[in-house]
């Protein structure tokens, strides 16, 4: 279930001319303004150097910068432009669009016991993580 929902997701916002890939970066950019690309590749899961080429092609298509680092000469923190604005406008509207089709037919009593659900269920996923680790 999960690939579908992403899959038909993706379909939607590769309209607007955007991988999913490009426009992925440009949302955790905006939910983590002045990240390091090390920061941005945990966030989207991928080595530093796949984060690093995507950064540098969306700052080529005037969506993101790179401003110096305040403390790490080494680093740039990553900042959308105001042309990433539009995009983020759409995918907005997209995953409204989504939402709404997604939970047709769901009461608001429906939505809790899902929603509480679902956080049991990341609740267990991050205990056992723990454990795991804890026996490494």
């Amino acid at each position: 279930m999960a690939r579908q929902l992403r899959v038909t997701f993706d379909q939607s916002a590769e309209r607007s001319g955007l991988t999913r890939a490009q426009w992925h970066m440009i949302a955790v950019v905006s939910r983590n303004p002045g990240a390091t690309q090390r920061t941005i590749a945990e966030a989207l899961e991928v080595r530093e150097i796949t984060a690093g080429r995507l950064i540098d092609r969306l700052c080529e298509e005037g969506y993101l910068k790179r401003d110096p680092h305040p403390s790490d000469r080494r680093a740039y923190c990553v900042f959308l432009t105001p042309a990433a604005q539009p995009v983020l406008d759409k995918l907005d509207e997209l995953a409204k669009v989504h939402e709404a089709v997604i939970f047709a037919g769901f009461e608001t009593g429906d939505l809790e016991k899902l929603d509480s659900l679902l956080d049991a269920i990341a609740g267990n996923l991050a205990e056992f993580r723990i454990q795991r680790e804890g026996r490494k």
